[in-house]
C-alpha cells in the first residue's frame, strides 16, 4: 500500500473517531443525571439554606419560593422510575415537604397585598418550574413507602399549584402558556380523582391547543427552546400521534438547526442571553432526530455537546440536569450525524422565519452572518392582543421580540464574535429607554423626525446623537418584505425592506457577502414617504475600538456576557461615502449587561416624498495584526451619475479588480405610461466604472484577461463597448389601454458568466 493511501486511511480513522467523540450517547446523559443526583444529594441543604438567607420579593409573583427542591425531587423521581430504589422516593418526599417550611418563613409583607394568595400559598408560584412539583409526585406516586400524612400534604400542594394557576391561565402560542399547560396536566394525572381534576385537564387542553401545530408568536432565541421543549413534553404526555405529522414541527427543527452558529449555539435575536439555554437544545434536537430520523438534528446535538465540552460547563444543577433526562428518554443512537449544507440561505423563508444567513461552513473557523428582518407579522392575533391588554408590552415586538427588523444579529468569523445582538432586557417590564429592546440597541438604521443640528452664526451645532434618538424605547409596528436573495459564484446577496407608515419612510438593506475575501458590503437605502425633516443614523455596536480614523473604526469583542471571546480577530467598520452633511462618531452605552460602544454615521435634512439617501458600510473581518488602513485602501467609491439613487464600489486586491453596483431606487427605470413592459433601459441604466447596466445588483471581477460578472433584474449589461448581456426582443400584446401590440425586452431574474477579454 502506498504512503498516500496509508495517509488517507489514517486521516479517515481520525476523522471518524473525532466525529464519534463529539456525539453524545445515552450513557453520557445517564452519567450527567447520576452525577447531578449525587451532587445535589449532598448539597441540597446548603442550597436551600442559602435561599433562606437571601429571600427576595418577586416583581412578578410577590411570593416566590425557590423551585430548587421541586426540580431535585423530579430528578429523584426519575431515578426511582429507572432503578426502583426507594431511597430516591424518601429523598423526593423530603424535598417536596420542605415547601411547608419555606412557605412559613417567607415574609408576609412581600405578598399580603396580592389577592391571588387570599386562599393560601401554593408551594411554588413560578410557572417556569411549577410543573416539577406534580411531575415529581407522578414519578413516585405508586411507592408504598410514602406515609399517608406525607401523601396528603404533597397532594394538597399539587392542588394548590394547579388552582393557583387558575387565577391567571395565560394563553397564546408561547412559552408561558405551554408551561402552565404542563402543570395542569401533571396535576390531573397525579390526582385524577380530585374534584378539580376535570377542570385541570380541560385547562391543559385549552392552553396547549394554541401551540399544537400552530406558529409560535415569539421571535426570541431565548424563548424558542423553552416553548419547544415544554410543547414536546406535552405531546409525550397526551400521546398525540398526529403532532409530528404536521409540517410545522418539522419546520421549527430545521429553523433552529440552521440558526446554529459556528460557535455551537443558536445566534441571539430578540430576548436572549448569549450563551445561555445551551442545555435545553440537546433534548429538543434528540427528539427531532428520533422522530424524523434526521442526521442534521443529530449534528445539532453534537454542536451543543461540543460546546459543553469545550467550555467545561457544569450540568449538575438540578434544573439543568432535567433537560438531560429528556435527552436520555428521547435519544436514538442509531441516527448518524450529518452537518448542515455549508452555504448561505434564507432561514427558512420570507413569511414566518424572515432571516437571511450568510455562511461558508459549519466548523468553529467558519463565517456566519445573520440578518433578522422578521416583523411582528399577522399571526396569533388573539394571543398577542390578549397580551397587549393584560401586561405592559409596549417595548416588545409581540412577543419577546425586539425592534430589530433589518438588523445584523450576529457576525462570527474564524472562531470570534465580531458583531452580536444586544441581550435581554435588564429590568421589568423593561430597563430605561427600552433597554435592550429598542431600535438604537441594534445594528441597524434608526430614523427620527426633525434635525439634530441648528445653524448659529454660520456654524452648525449638533445635539448628541444618543440624546437625540433616545426615547422610551416603545416598539413601533412596521412591516417587512424580502425583495431578493441570490447566491452567485463569488458573492451572495440579499435585499430586505422595512416600511414604517407612521414615521413615513421606507428602508431597504442590501447585504453582499464576498465569499473569497470574507467581507460584507451593507448598503442602506432610505426613501422618505412624505415631506418632513428626518435624521437617519447608521448604528453599529462593539466592545472595543482598537483603532480609528475619520471614516472607519477597527473593533473587537473581548466578551459577550459570561462568554469569553476568542482574541486575535478584529472587524473593520468603514463608511466610504464622504459628504459634508454626514458625520461619524460614537457614544457609550450599556448593552448585553456590559459596557459597549455605538459607532454611527448620521445625517439630517429636509426631504420631499420620494427623496432618497444611501449609506454604505464595509464590514471587513481581519487578523488583528493587519493594518486596517491597508484594507481601507483596497476600496474606492463609485458615486455614479445617479447618486444617491445608485452607488458603486471598486475593490482591488490580490491581482483582482472588482466592481459592485447597487441600485437604490428600484423604480428609476419605470416609465410614466401604464404600458408593458413598464421599464426602460435608458431610464434605468447606471455606469459603474467601465460597466453599465440597469440591473438591481451588479458584480464583476477582472483578473488578467478573465472577466467574471453577475447581475440581477436586468435587460442589458455592457463592458466598455462590449455587450455582455442583452435580453431578447419580444411582443407584448396584453396592454391595459387595449392598444396595439408593443415590443420590448424583459428583465432576466439573474445571470452570471465568465469570459475572456482581448483578442
Amino acid at each position: 500500500m502506498s504512503k498516500y493511501f496509508i495517509f488517507l486511511f489514517i486521516f479517515f480513522i481520525v476523522f471518524i473517531f473525532s466525529q464519534a467523540i463529539a456525539q453524545p450517547i445515552k450513557s453520557d446523559y445517564w452519567k450527567i443525571i447520576q452525577e447531578s443526583v449525587n451532587y445535589n444529594w449532598d448539597e441540597c441543604y446548603t442550597i436551600i439554606d442559602h435561599w433562606k438567607l437571601n429571600i427576595q420579593k418577586s416583581n412578578l409573583f410577590g411570593y416566590s419560593t425557590t423551585s430548587y427542591p421541586a426540580n431535585f425531587a423530579e430528578l429523584l423521581g426519575f431515578m426511582y422510575q429507572e432503578t426502583g430504589d426507594e431511597k430516591y422516593v424518601a429523598k423526593a418526599v423530603e424535598m417536596l415537604l420542605s415547601y411547608e417550611d419555606l412557605k412559613r418563613i417567607f415574609p408576609k409583607e412581600f405578598y399580603e397585598d396580592r389577592i391571588e394568595y387570599a386562599k393560601g400559598l401554593p408551594p411554588i408560584s413560578d410557572f417556569f418550574s411549577m410543573y416539577s412539583y406534580p411531575k415529581a409526585y407522578l414519578y413516585i406516586k405508586k411507592s408504598n413507602s410514602i406515609s399517608k400524612k406525607d401523601r396528603q400534604i404533597i397532594e394538597r400542594g399539587i392542588a394548590d399549584c394547579a388552582n393557583f394557576l387558575m387565577n391567571y391561565p395565560e394563553w397564546g402560542p408561547m412559552n408561558r402558556a405551554i408551561l402552565r399547560s404542563e402543570t395542569f396536566y401533571y396535576a390531573y394525572l397525579g390526582l385524577p380523582e380530585h374534584p378539580d381534576a376535570p377542570k385541570w385537564q380541560r385547562m391543559a387542553k385549552i392552553l396547549s391547543s394554541d401551540s399544537y401545530q400552530n406558529w409560535e408568536e415569539e421571535d426570541a432565541a431565548g424563548y424558542h427552546p423553552v416553548w419547544m421543549l415544554s410543547l414536546m413534553r406535552m405531546v409525550d404526555l397526551t400521546q398525540d400521534k398526529y403532532f409530528y405529522r404536521s409540517a410545522i414541527p418539522r419546520y421549527y427543527f430545521d429553523y433552529f438547526a440552521n440558526l446554529i452558529t459556528p460557535g455551537g449555539l443558536i445566534a441571539d435575536f430578540g430576548d436572549a442571553r448569549w450563551p445561555s439555554d445551551w442545555y435545553r437544545w440537546i433534548p429538543i434536537f434528540e427528539k427531532g432526530a428520533a422522530v424524523y430520523k434526521e442526521p442534521i438534528y443529530k449534528w445539532a446535538v453534537g454542536q451543543y455537546w461540543q460546546y459543553i465540552q469545550e467550555n467545561k460547563l457544569d450540568p449538575r444543577g438540578a434544573y439543568t440536569a432535567l433537560a438531560f433526562v429528556d435527552a436520555y428518554k428521547w435519544a436514538d443512537e442509531s441516527i448518524q450525524s450529518e452537518p448542515l449544507k455549508p452555504e448561505s440561505r434564507l432561514v427558512m423563508e420570507e413569511i414566518v422565519g424572515k432571516k437571511a444567513l450568510f455562511r461558508n461552513g459549519t466548523d468553529r473557523n467558519s463565517t456566519f452572518f445573520l440578518l433578522n428582518y422578521q416583523d411582528e407579522g399577522n399571526g396569533a392575533y388573539a394571543g398577542r392582543e390578549f397580551l397587549r391588554t393584560t401586561i405592559p408590552v409596549e417595548e416588545e415586538k409581540m412577543h419577546h421580540g425586539n425592534s430589530d427588523e433589518n438588523s445584523i444579529a450576529m457576525l462570527w468569523y474564524d472562531g470570534s464574535i465580531l458583531l452580536n445582538d444586544c441581550g435581554y432586557r435588564d429590568a421589568l417590564p423593561s430597563g430605561e429607554y427600552g433597554r435592550f429592546r429598542a431600535d438604537y440597541y441594534h445594528n441597524r438604521i434608526v430614523v427620527r423626525k426633525n434635525k439634530r443640528w441648528i445653524q448659529i452664526e454660520g456654524e452648525r451645532k449638533e445635539q448628541s446623537l444618543w440624546e437625540f434618538i433616545r426615547n422610551s424605547g416603545a416598539y413601533r409596528p412596521v412591516h417587512t418584505n424580502l425583495i431578493n436573495f441570490i447566491k452567485f459564484d463569488h458573492v451572495d446577496y440579499s435585499r430586505t425592506r422595512l416600511i414604517d407608515d407612521e414615521m413615513g419612510y421606507e428602508w431597504d438593506r442590501v447585504v453582499i457577502y464576498h465569499k473569497v475575501d470574507q467581507f460584507f458590503v451593507v448598503v442602506d437605502v432610505i426613501k422618505a414617504l412624505r415631506e418632513d425633516y428626518f435624521t437617519y443614523s447608521n448604528l453599529w455596536h462593539t466592545r472595543k475600538i482598537v483603532n480609528q480614523s475619520k471614516d472607519w473604526f477597527d473593533t473587537a469583542y473581548d466578551s459577550v456576557g459570561s462568554y469569553v471571546n476568542k482574541s486575535g480577530n478584529n472587524l473593520l467598520i468603514y463608511f466610504p461615502v464622504k459628504e459634508y452633511v454626514r458625520s461619524t462618531g460614537l457614544f457609550y452605552l450599556k448593552r448585553h449587561w456590559q459596557d459597549e460602544i455605538c459607532m454611527y454615521e448620521t445625517l439630517s435634512d429636509h426631504y420631499y416624498a420620494g427623496n432618497m439617501e444611501i449609506f454604505v458600510t464595509i464590514l471587513f473581518p481581519h487578523d488583528s495584526r493587519t493594518d486596517p488602513a491597508s484594507i481601507e485602501r483596497r476600496f474606492e467609491l463609485i458615486e455614479t451619475d445617479k447618486f444617491p439613487s445608485a452607488i458603486g464600489l471598486k475593490y482591488t486586491h490580490d491581482g483582482r479588480t472588482e466592481y459592485f453596483g447597487i441600485k437604490g431606487d428600484l423604480q428609476m427605470d419605470y416609465i410614466q405610461q401604464n404600458i408593458r413592459p413598464r421599464y426602460s433601459y435608458d431610464l434605468g441604466k447606471v455606469a459603474y466604472g467601465p460597466f453599465q447596466t440597469d440591473g438591481n445588483l451588479f458584480f464583476a471581477s477582472i483578473e488578467g484577461n478573465k472577466l467574471q460578472w453577475a447581475c440581477s433584474n436586468m435587460t442589458k449589461v455592457l463592458y466598455e463597448d462590449r455587450i455582455l448581456h442583452e435580453s431578447l426582443n419580444t411582443s407584448f400584446n396584453l396592454q391595459l389601454d387595449s392598444g396595439p401590440t408593443r415590443s420590448g425586452r424583459t428583465k432576466w431574474r439573474y445571470w452570471e458568466e465568465t469570459i475572456r477579454l482581448g483578442k
